[in-house]
């Protein structure tokens, strides 16, 4: 796969990631709106049907993904699985700490995968992730690495500050921005840092276009 391919479906898997956020944020402003049909009705009941709408947007993501693009990342069912143990400990136990915790949980692992993996294996995580022929120093891969441990670990950190110190809505608000914002940013750094090589990867494969037309 060349860079290009690799960047385009990558931005789409990201953007479809953020939908079952979209989902959860939109459900939670409908607090206290009954839904009547025929003789049933049903009453949005603040987090926990937010809740409830995240877990089964998440799950439907993952079928999409998996029929769409043919195979799931393991970040991705992570995430599902992080959203599934934690969401469904929120609206069993009746307790927004569960939901509350479950980005920084997962961020936290990310984190420490990043690190343990560098240690380990004495390579950046990314280098198992992106296309073979994006090749860079090692001194460029461990700014990578240190890069995305201090986001993977501000972000779980920065939620648990807003999750204790502000309301729930606020909360869900900000979950929802600070997961494109903080995304963004994330990008950029990772950007900065890789862009001189994916240009050269980038170079490298239109001359084998070149050569090959």
């Amino acid at each position: 796969m060349n860079t290009e391919s690799y960047r385009t479906r990558a931005n789409m898997k990201q953007l479809l990631e953020f939908l079952p956020l979209i989902i959860f944020f939109i459900v939670h402003q409908m607090s206290g709106t009954t839904l009547r049909l025929g003789s049933s009705e049903y009453t949005f009941d603040g987090i926990y049907t937010a809740t409830i709408a995240l877990i089964l947007a998440t799950v439907v993501q993952v079928l999409v993904v998996k029929l769409v693009w043919g195979s799931v990342e393991k970040r991705l069912l992570g995430v599902a699985g992080a959203v599934i143990l934690f969401g469904g400990a929120t609206v069993l136990l009746r307790d927004p700490v569960f939901i509350f915790w479950k980005p920084t949980v997962f961020n936290w692992v990310l984190a420490s995968v990043c690190v343990v993996w560098h240690v380990v294996r004495g390579k950046s995580l990314f280098q198992a992730i992106v296309p073979n022929d994006i090749e860079m120093p090692k001194r460029v891969w461990n700014r990578v690495t240190i890069a995305s441990t201090f986001y993977f670990f501000m972000v779980g950190a920065l939620n648990l500050y807003v999750a204790y110190n502000f309301s729930i809505d606020t909360w869900v608000t900000y979950k929802l921005w600070s997961a494109v914002l903080f995304t963004v940013l994330w990008a950029i750094v990772i950007g900065i840092i890789m862009g001189p090589y994916l240009s050269e990867a980038d170079s490298a494969d239109d001359n084998d276009t070149t050569k090959t037309f």
